[in-house]
């Protein structure tokens, strides 16, 4: 039976001393494994000022690497994202000697660290592309790259063509070679490989230039269970403990995002004593900031400072710490998509897209599209939605050219409904009345109530519409639609969804083998909870389909409403919801939401934007800015919650 090492870490007894960590005096890193070789090192030999270069750490068969860390001692600042990653991606300014110190551990506790010179000479050609990506991905993992330039907004660039071809490593499916952003999904391999990948951009006057990338793809290691928890679907990613030297970093390493998790053995799932929920860690307390820290793990570092920067700046009413109390960790991830909670682990893994604040951060998270995206492309509807406030969009979706930073206030909104969504999840699991009651010999999924929230919800006041209930299994699990559910037109979809008593058709969703949906409960939370806290409304409809290449404008609304989480009949459920999740708000609040407004039939999906204008009888042309979110928000937002 295969185990994770669940338990404590071995010492010697009584008065005995513990060695220090060995370091080990090995000549500089070669270009490839030698015999008894733990590591090898891949780099650029022509690097060129303004343009990107990769500086890549590879495990030698047989060998793991951990602990790793890149320390800039040479040079003008390259701040590399990547820091604590076997792959770094650098953009040296100047034609001058860079150099960097590297440590990291294998897996036998050893540690090692070297210097690498990075020697940045030949001038670059003035119309080559800058390449942005994360530099590593784990095997069988998706992810994307983007082909970009300072001049990409020229006329002169605006004419110009991409073209993406492969040069080195095991083959990879490109899809579209001739689009700016590539997206690509990592081969399979056994041991540490390099992908490396090129751009060759061609100008309208035939002028060419072209950037290369390299990839790592990085192996998931030795003794993989035979049925892994996370799945070729859904693989891992590569994350680590945002507090290396946290109290719980070895059992977050171990128990939450590890390819090394099985779904049926469940000594390999760690139990509540190994790590607990934060709940329990602070007896009932409000977690401070520094307690939850203690339980994130991070792709890159910048996702957890941000996180941080949130709960201390935008978090005034202490929801999401007391939300947190639910969870054994929080996983920020580049590839995590689309974000989840799952009761097997305890924890909520968050799509770092809601938390970028510069451009440079921005390329760190891939751009790989949610997976259900296309699910309902069968189907003769759409159901639009999005957050307003002020007649406004309530966030913006920016333009990944020109390369702009936006502030910690402007992710409050999507990273705020992302957190009462999940985590109205983990409290359906683990709902704080339960914590200080668990008993530690359990894993989470082993230790929450007999009913659940979600159950009590469907139990007392269930929704009706079995119509939308086999739709769901379209839209959110990929079923094939019948004949019958293709027939179904706008109308149709107005007439099952408008005389139920959910919010948003998501609330549907109910996985095979299940009796009610956990979607429901978080869906309700979610929007009433951005009303209450934030004032910010939220918009549902029902369109026509909305075809390939078509705009907002050409959706046009069949029926919606402006704050349906409003109606008489929705509040009761609401209230019940909040009682269980969030007992420290009182019920009350649910009486003060706002009454529905009506979206105007017959007009645009983006006409319908400015309700005021509305009803004084005039509808107010859509902004650059506000087009840009109608077909972005549109596109992307349409199935993926």
């Amino acid at each position: 039976m295969l185990l994770a090492a669940c338990g404590g870490g071995g010492g010697g007894g009584g008065n005995s001393e513990v060695s220090p960590p060995v370091v080990l005096p090995v000549p500089p890193l070669s270009a490839e494994c030698q015999p008894g070789s733990v590591a090898r090192l891949a780099q650029d030999s022509a690097a060129q000022p303004g343009r990107n270069t990769e500086l890549t750490l590879l495990a030698c068969a047989g060998h793991e690497l951990k602990q790793l860390q890149w320390t800039q001692t040479a040079g003008p600042a390259l701040n590399p994202l990547s820091a604590r990653s076997q792959a770094i991606s650098v953009d040296p300014q100047s034609a001058q000697l860079y150099r960097f110190e590297l440590s990291y551990v294998d897996e036998q506790g050893r540690s090692y660290r070297e210097a690498v010179p990075l020697e940045a000479k030949a001038a670059a050609n003035a119309d080559s592309p800058l390449l942005r990506g994360e530099p590593s991905v784990m095997a069988g993992g998706k992810t994307s790259l983007r082909a970009t330039h300072p001049q990409l907004a020229s006329p002169e660039w605006a004419a110009a063509t991409v073209q993406w071809t492969q040069i080195e490593g095991p083959s990879v499916d490109l899809g579209d070679s001739t689009a700016w952003r590539l997206l690509l999904k990592a081969p399979q391999v056994t041991q540490d490989t390099l992908v490396r990948l090129r751009a060759t951009v061609t100008l309208a006057n035939g002028r060419q230039g072209s950037g290369e990338f390299s990839l790592l793809v990085q192996a998931p290691g030795t003794g993989l269970p035979s049925d892994p928890l996370f799945t070729a679907k859904d693989p891992v990613s590569r994350v680590y403990p945002y507090l290396a030297q946290g109290p719980y970093a070895a059992a977050l390493d171990e128990c939450i995002y590890s390819p090394r998790l099985s779904a049926s053995n469940p000594n390999n799932l760690c139990t509540l004593a190994r790590l607990p929920l934060l709940g329990q860690a602070t007896t009932g307390a409000v977690p401070t900031v520094e307690q939850v820290m203690q339980r994130v793990l991070v792709s890159n570092d910048w996702m957890g400072e941000v996180f941080e920067r949130f709960l201390r700046e935008q978090d005034p009413q202490q929801d999401f710490r007391r939300m947190l109390s639910s969870v054994t960790a929080i996983v920020i991830g580049g590839r995590v998509r689309p974000s989840f909670y799952w009761n097997a682990t305890g924890a909520i893994y968050l799509d770092a897209s809601n938390l970028w604040l510069t451009p440079e951060q921005r390329d760190s998270v891939s751009e790989s599209p949610d997976p259900r995206s296309n699910f309902g492309a069968a189907l003769n509807y759409a159901s639009p939605w999005r957050y307003v406030k002020d007649n406004n969009h309530a966030y913006a979706s920016l333009a990944r050219e020109p390369r702009v930073s936006r502030n910690l206030a402007e992710v409050v909104y999507p990273l705020g409904s992302l957190l009462f969504h999940e985590l109205t999840h983990a409290a359906d699991f683990m709902p704080p009345r339960t914590h200080a009651s668990l008993p530690s010999n359990k894993r989470v999924y082993e230790a929450g109530p007999a009913r659940s929230l979600s159950q009590s919800l469907y139990e007392q006041l269930p929704f009706y519409s079995s119509e939308m209930q086999g739709l769901a299994k379209v839209l959110s699990f990929g079923a094939t639609p019948t004949a019958l559910q293709q027939s179904y037109t706008p109308g149709d979809i107005a007439n099952f969804f408008g005389r139920d008593r959910v919010n948003d058709d998501y609330a549907y969703s109910v996985p095979d083998g299940e009796r009610y949906s956990r979607e429901d409960a978080a869906m309700l939370l979610e929007e009433a909870m951005m009303q209450l806290r934030y004032g910010v409304l939220r918009d549902y409809a029902v369109t026509n389909k909305l075809q390939d290449g078509a705009l907002s404008a050409d959706l046009i609304v069949n029926w919606g409403q402006r704050g349906r989480i409003g109606e008489a009949a929705i509040k009761p459920r609401v209230k019940l919801v909040l009682a269980e999740a969030m007992p420290w708000v009182s019920s009350s609040l649910v009486d003060g939401l706002a009454a529905p407004q009506p979206l105007r039939s017959g007009l645009s999906w983006g006409a319908n934007l400015d309700q005021t204008a509305l009803a004084a009888g005039r509808i107010r042309p859509l902004s650059a800015q506000q087009r840009f979110n109608e077909l972005e928000q549109t596109t992307r937002e349409l199935r993926s919650r």
